[in-house]
C-alpha cells in the first residue's frame, strides 16, 4: 500500500513539474514574440583606421544584425544586446569583426592584422 501511495505521489508531482515547465516555456515564448529591440532600424556610418569604408546595418525586431561594409558590400551578421552591446559582428570573408555598442554608436573593428574604429548613426 505504501508503495502505491509513494508511486502515485511521485507521478502526481512529476505531472505538476511538467505543467510548470510547459507554462514557463509558453510565457517565455510570448515574451520573445513581444520583444522589440530599442535599436531596431537602419544604421549607417563608417569605419576608419588601417582600412576605411562605409557601414550599413539593419537591426531586426529581435535584435539580429545584418548589413554590409566596404566597396564590395561584404555581408556582416551579429546580434545587439538590450544594453546596446554587440556580440562580435562578423563577416564571412575576409573576417571583418566589429566590437562595440550601438548605445554609444561606436566601437572597434579587426580584419586579420588590420584594425580601426567605427561609428554609426541611426536613420
Amino acid at each position: 500500500m505504501k508503495t502505491k501511495t509513494l508511486l502515485s505521489l511521485l507521478i502526481l508531482s512529476s505531472t505538476f513539474i511538467s505543467c510548470d515547465q510547459i507554462l514557463d516555456n509558453y510565457w517565455e515564448k510570448k515574451e520573445q514574440e513581444n520583444y522589440t529591440s530599442r535599436y531596431m532600424g537602419k544604421w549607417v556610418g563608417t569605419y576608419t583606421g588601417q582600412g576605411n569604408g562605409n557601414l550599413i546595418i539593419s537591426v531586426s525586431k529581435s535584435g539580429n544584425i545584418t548589413g554590409t561594409y566596404g566597396l564590395n558590400k561584404d555581408m556582416v551578421l551579429g546580434f545587439v544586446m538590450d544594453d546596446g552591446a554587440l556580440t562580435p559582428v562578423i563577416s564571412d570573408t575576409p573576417i571583418f569583426t566589429m566590437y562595440g555598442s550601438l548605445n554609444t554608436q561606436k566601437g572597434t573593428w579587426k580584419n586579420g592584422s588590420l584594425a580601426g574604429e567605427w561609428t554609426l548613426t541611426k536613420r
